[in-house]
């Protein structure tokens, strides 16, 4: 394989839908395992970040955005670094096909250590551990209900119930100062600041993330539209 430089990096962060693109769900964890990778190589220069929101479970000619994160490594010697193997496909065969370009170095942040031909055994033990879960849940399952077991909880829905009215009140008790803050630019994460800063914890007692906030925007309508 042609040596590529350890020193350079085109960062790919990827999201499966435009909702997790939007909220930053699973980026925020990808951008923390990035940083304390890099944190660790103080000569290391990020040439691009790119963001992918598509599925992993697709061929690479249906992802422009890793084609294009491949061809800057190509154009500027450069390592294709990932927080986790998954982010650049479950699919083994697919990691296996890209792990072939030996014109490209990938990196998982979550595995510093390895190389493209690891990597590339790892997403096949990564894959059959997987349908081997999946395979001993589908039996353990057949098997509890051919002895007459009940499954799932009968208490369920009525649980469901709860935890959206408790979630409402807790929306409720928020929303005017989270909309004030919104409306007036703050962003997700300044307002999380706010709320954090002023002592206010979440429903179940921790402190606040822009997850959190979208969702309690999401549960109150916005005072200013209701005004208008």
């Amino acid at each position: 394989m042609e040596t590529v430089p350890s020193s350079r990096y085109v960062i790919l962060l990827r999201v499966s839908t435009q909702k997790q693109g939007a909220d930053g769900l699973g980026i925020a964890a990808q951008k923390r395992d990035i940083k304390l990778f890099l944190q660790q190589r103080p000569e290391a220069t990020v040439i691009k970040e790119l963001v992918e929101v598509e599925s992993g479970g697709k061929e690479l000619k249906d992802r422009p955005v890793l084609q294009e994160a491949m061809e800057l490594c190509k154009s500027t010697s450069s390592t294709l670094l990932v927080a986790t193997l998954s982010r650049l496909s479950r699919d083994a065969a697919f990691v296996l096909t890209l792990m072939k370009d030996t014109s490209i170095r990938f990196q998982v942040a979550s595995m510093p250590n390895a190389e493209n031909f690891q990597l590339g055994i790892y997403a096949l033990l990564n894959q059959q551990e997987r349908e081997q879960v999946s395979i001993r849940t589908r039996a353990a399952l057949a098997a509890a209900k051919a002895r007459g077991v009940k499954l799932g909880n009968p208490n369920l829905a009525e649980m469901n119930r709860n935890r959206k009215n408790q979630a409402r009140v807790f929306a409720d008790q928020h929303c005017n100062l989270i909309w004030t803050l919104r409306n007036g630019g703050k962003t997700l994460r300044e307002i999380c600041g706010v709320m954090n800063d002023s002592g206010i914890k979440t429903s179940k007692g921790g402190v606040f993330h822009p997850v959190q906030i979208t969702r309690i925007l999401r549960r109150s309508p916005n005072p200013a539209e209701l005004a208008a």
